[in-house]
């Protein structure tokens, strides 16, 4: 009923789509034809689970139906790594009381909460998927194309997720590197709920400047990381909202970086050296490259992963 669901998300330009076919084919692989799949969220009016850091979701398919709880986990770039739970239902109506008690806060009244709980968005979508066995490990790729709609707004899906059905999550990130040589992929950090979120916000929140630089002789180098990963994605999202500087900043951002790997030369593993942190500095400067050029080239896929791989070395504990 529960496990720890550890994946990874590639949003996909439409050209890259049938290069990561192609690359799927040549691995071990089962294939399996596109379904049709319905996910209805659910939350209070003052949005209390996404307060408490949980999402509750009923996906229908090919009229079965399966009520999902995720609960707080945490996300590094674009690998995520979150508890979750699942119950087989007979219809698309909720039944908290089949999810285990100790999920919730304590003192929730679970009788109440269902009662205050609406339909806020949908996603519906086609996936396809295979189940690659590489290296020590069995990993799911799905490709999920379609939209997120709440009221009259709606976002596109069009992703790649690659999620640790058994082994090491080493392994999921060295899955994604073979992808990595593709232009128009992106690591992202956002569900699909939290993209689902966002449709609900009156207006378009305005971002802040992030930081370029912080003191990483203060703390641990795992928090260090972390620190930089975070930067990272507030960065890409500064730039690609087209906010003013951005491109300066990021430019910025990556000469601290490369500080950075200076000052831990002798902790830095051998696949980051392997970062064309220089050339992204070049193209960054470059005035032809575009914010979203830049953000899903193969090159900057490649520095992200890196980053992250290092990290979940230090951090994650891995799945079997």
């Amino acid at each position: 009923m529960s496990h720890v669901e550890v994946e990874l998300k590639l949003a996909a330009k439409s050209s890259a789509i049938e290069a990561v076919r192609q690359c799927l084919s040549t691995l071990s692989h089962q294939y399996s034809e596109p379904t049709k799949l319905t996910n209805i969220y659910f939350d209070t009016a003052n949005k209390q689970l996404r307060q408490w850091d949980m999402g509750l979701r009923i996906r229908g398919c090919d009229g079965r139906y399966e009520m999902t709880m995720k609960t707080a986990g945490q996300a590094v770039g674009g690998l995520h790594q979150r508890p979750e739970y699942n119950v087989d239902i007979d219809s698309p109506e909720l039944d908290l009381a089949a999810l285990p008690a100790e999920i919730w806060p304590e003192g929730t009244d679970i009788s109440q909460l269902k009662s205050e709980l609406n339909i806020l968005f949908s996603t519906n979508f086609t996936r396809e998927k295979w189940l690659v066995t590489f290296e020590d490990s069995e990993i799911e790729v799905v490709f999920d194309q379609g939209e997120i709609s709440a009221g009259s707004k709606d976002l596109p899906i069009q992703e790649f997720e690659l999620e640790l059905k058994k082994g090491f999550i080493a392994d999921v990130l060295n899955l994604a590197k073979k992808f990595a040589d593709i232009d128009g992929l992106h690591l992202s950090s956002l569900s699909k709920a939290a993209r689902g979120y966002s449709l609900l916000s009156p207006s378009k929140e305005l971002l802040a400047r992030p930081d370029s630089v912080f003191d990483y002789e203060e703390q641990p180098l795992e928090k260090s990381l972390m620190h930089m990963q975070l930067l990272c994605q507030q960065h890409e999202d500064y730039w690609l909202a087209n906010s003013s500087n951005a491109r300066q900043g990021f430019s910025e951002f990556l000469r601290f970086v490369q500080a950075f790997l200076v000052h831990y030369q002798n902790s830095v593993p051998h696949f980051i050296h392997d970062t064309p942190l220089e050339q992204l500095r070049s193209d960054i400067a470059d005035e032809t490259i575009s914010a979203e050029d830049f953000c899903y080239s193969s090159q900057w896929l490649k520095c992200k992963l890196a980053f992250i791989q290092w990290l979940s070395a230090l951090t994650y504990q891995e799945a079997h």
